[in-house]
């Protein structure tokens, strides 16, 4: 059954007691049955509230993961806007080195053709002089595997004029020159290349990083919506149940005013005076507003809370009839007991009944024994005089 078919329920059968029974014990019968409904609603409201305050804490703790995940993609890509700088800078030095190369290598060239000259030149001069001939036949070797090396003998150097020998040194300084150039432009070349792999790879690392960070961002975000959604619906619930409370709240005024009509029309007098006292425990608690012990809130506290130990006897105040004896909402197990004149008392909060439902009792029976059933803090007697249903102070009767 819905909760809102359930409450219809209620009403109907609340409004066909009252046109059935108008009597005052049927009417109060009433009334205890939308009050112990008024308090099974309270309590499902603290669990949604309690239920709400949980997910509101889950969608705050999601809302942090979130800008956490935020920020490490905000490093991420910051370390990756320094990484392309630095690649960009290391692309420019790179070119910058190839176009040094470039230009070494023109050098190169030209220091080749004087390279080649030189050795012509000396190949020249060797071979003249080997062609004069002398007493001394020369000994020089050109090797025929590599043209760029001409090998002359140490007999031979003699015969050759200075200018001779050189050209011969000015072609080996030559060579010399171009292979440290030449290797000098190739390792700079090689380290540039090897800082921009790296940086690469690095960027690489830093751009997974990000996407992951992402990714878990939007598992994080759709996961919140969903908490978000839960959080409404919770809200909604709490409304509902509160629309309810209303509804029940004006039932119970509705049955309180019949109650009224009807001790009225049967004895308009009251009673004042001569109450038995139901526990000799001092007044712990008066009538009047208060701040609610359990809830913290400032709400009306319709009796006396007077002191007593678990097992206490409770006497009746007055001499009357039984109209409860039984579970009341959050007052536990409770006595109530018609005097007559609209005169109710109530006793609550007990451990155990002595009396009946129905039954004739005196002033100053055992009626029941002091607990701390339903909503206490512990054990007390919860003691209330009601003239034509409402609530008055206790204590200019005792």
């Amino acid at each position: 059954m819905t909760r809102r078919l359930f409450f219809l329920v209620l009403a109907l059968s609340l409004t066909i007691g009252l046109v059935a029974s108008p009597t005052a014990a049927v009417t109060e019968s009433d009334l205890d049955r939308v009050q112990e409904n008024i308090a099974e609603i309270r309590g499902r409201i603290s669990y949604v509230a309690a239920e709400r305050s949980r997910t509101a804490k889950r969608l705050i703790a999601l809302e942090e993961d979130i800008a956490e995940k935020q920020s490490a993609i905000d490093a991420a890509t910051s370390e990756m806007g320094a990484i392309r700088v630095a690649i960009e800078l290391g692309s420019e030095d790179l070119a910058g080195v190839q176009a040094e190369l470039a230009t070494q290598l023109e050098n190169l060239a030209a220091t080749r053709k004087s390279r080649s000259e030189a050795q012509d030149q000396a190949q020249r001069n060797v071979l003249d002089a080997y062609m004069g001939g002398g007493p001394v036949r020369p000994a020089v070797a050109f090797d025929a595997a590599d043209v760029t090396r001409v090998s002359v003998g140490v007999a031979y150097l003699g015969f050759l004029a200075e200018s001779n020998v050189a050209a011969a040194n000015r072609y080996a300084a030559l060579l010399s020159e171009e292979e440290a150039i030449e290797a000098v432009i190739r390792e700079r070349e090689a380290a540039v290349v090897a800082e921009l792999t790296g940086l690469e790879e690095l960027n690489a690392q830093f751009s997974a990083s990000e996407m992951r960070a992402r990714e878990q961002q939007a598992e994080l975000e759709a996961t919140s919506r969903e908490v978000e959604e839960t959080l409404a619906a919770l809200e909604r619930e709490i409304d509902e149940f509160e629309g309810e409370l209303a509804a029940l709240a004006r039932e119970e005024t509705s049955i309180r005013s019949a109650i009224e009509a009807a001790a009225a029309a049967s004895n308009p007098t009251t009673s004042s005076g001569g109450f038995v006292r139901p526990v000799p425990g001092a007044v712990s608690s008066g009538f009047g507003m208060r701040v609610h012990p359990i809830t913290g809130q400032n709400r009306m506290h319709n009796g006396l809370d007077m002191n007593g130990a678990t097992g206490d006897p409770i006497r009746a105040a007055k001499s009357g009839t039984v109209i409860l004896a039984g579970v009341k909402g959050g007052y536990g197990n409770t006595v109530m007991i018609d005097h007559g004149g609209g005169m109710v008392t109530l006793y609550a909060h007990q451990s155990r009944f002595a009396v009946s439902q129905g039954q004739q009792v005196a002033a100053g029976a055992v009626i029941g024994y002091v607990g701390s059933t339903g909503v206490s803090t512990g054990p007390h007697l919860h003691f209330e005089v009601r003239i034509n249903g409402q609530p008055t102070d206790p204590a200019k009767y005792l």
